[in-house]
């Protein structure tokens, strides 16, 4: 081979190595970017709600009025280092506040971020954080079940709330628990039964003032059993006649043995109910006579009571009424059938409104 394919052959593979370390920094420094100057760009994430890790005596004292997460801005230039950072289930980094040297009190403590990689920074914020620290105390206290909010849209009211259990431990700082005024089960007007069941509820501390305390209950939940009731309201009853009345009847006298009865079920249906009337069949009736009728309540309602007796008296046609009656009948003998029902009609609708003043008048005096 002459010196001068030697010298091509070096060449080549000079030019060959460039080409090939060109490749591998492409390939390999995928996450650096270089500006012209040579400066490198870092990349940079937001972390929203990082929580803060308290280091203290946990067995003597119990920590409250602090904000227990931070927002934390991480940089690197390695974006599959910064990425792991980023993910909560593969972080290795934590906000630290180490409360270990301190007393009871309220102090302002630094945060620390520890444990996060060399090629990543870390910037809190808030860098610091307010906590006071108590003598811890354990105590015993009845439950009362409370609904959270009176806005409660059901038609049917709370007859009573029971918990189970009905105490729990509530674990908090010694001022704290001399504020306590009431532990209660809150119940969540969602999910409050249209009729009685059992719900979830959380338990919460009040001051005297309702305002919610720091605490830890055990357990943190009870079941509370809800019963439920409608709503009552008093209604007048009335007679309401049906059937055809007898030849020579005028109409009929009722005395009731109530003319009320306690409606109970949704408002919105109490609301629109002032009366129930109660259906009474003359048909056939020429002398006195007692029934007993059931007393019909509106669709969704109970009443009581549930029957009501009756006492019919009819009361006959005067014999002037009578001669009338046959004169029109003999006068128009083609329209006999059609006018002696339309009288009839007549007839009726006069009879149930003096049977209903009748009614009124004589069932007060019976009461």
């Amino acid at each position: 081979m002459s010196k001068k394919d030697r010298r091509q052959n070096v060449f080549y593979g000079i030019l060959a190595l460039f080409f090939s370390l060109v490749l591998f920094f492409i390939a390999s420094g995928s996450s650096l970017q270089v500006n012209i100057s040579g400066a490198v760009n870092a990349y940079e994430e937001e972390i929203d709600a990082v929580p803060i890790q308290t280091i203290y005596d946990t067995d003597d004292f119990f920590i409250q009025g602090f904000e227990t997460t931070v927002n934390v801005t991480l940089s690197s230039r390695n974006r599959v280092q910064l990425n792991a950072e980023k993910n909560e289930e593969t972080r290795s980094f934590r906000v630290v506040a180490d409360l270990s040297d301190l007393d009871v009190g309220t102090h302002e403590v630094p945060l620390e971020v520890q444990n996060l990689s060399s090629s990543v920074t870390a910037e809190i914020d808030p860098t610091t954080v307010t906590v006071t620290i108590e003598k811890k105390v354990t105590k015993t206290f009845t439950v009362e079940p409370v609904v959270s909010t009176e806005d409660d849209s059901s038609s049917f009211a709370i007859a009573s709330m029971v918990a189970s259990p009905k105490e729990v431990t509530i674990t908090t700082g010694e001022q704290t628990a001399a504020d306590i005024d009431r532990v209660v089960a809150v119940v969540d007007p969602d999910d409050i039964p249209n009729d009685s069941g059992t719900v979830s509820a959380v338990i919460e501390a009040w001051d005297i003032n309702k305002n919610p305390l720091a605490i830890v209950a055990d357990p943190d939940t009870v079941d509370v059993a809800i019963t439920m009731e409608a709503p009552t309201k008093d209604v007048e009853l009335f007679v309401t006649q049906q059937g055809a009345i007898p030849n020579g009847i005028s109409h009929y006298i009722y005395r009731m043995s109530s003319i009320s009865a306690a409606l109970t079920g949704p408002q919105n249906v109490l609301d629109q109910t002032a009366q129930v009337g109660v259906p009474v069949d003359i048909s056939g009736i020429t002398t006195e006579t007692e029934q007993t009728v059931q007393i019909p309540a509106p669709e969704g309602t109970t009443i009581e009571p549930t029957e009501v007796t009756i006492q019919i008296t009819p009361v006959a046609q005067a014999e002037n009424e009578s001669d009338e009656a046959d004169s029109e009948t003999t006068s128009n003998p083609e329209t006999s059938e059609s006018t002696g029902n339309t009288s009839g009609n007549l007839d009726s609708d006069s009879d149930q409104e003096s049977a209903a003043q009748s009614t009124t008048s004589e069932a007060e005096s019976t009461n």
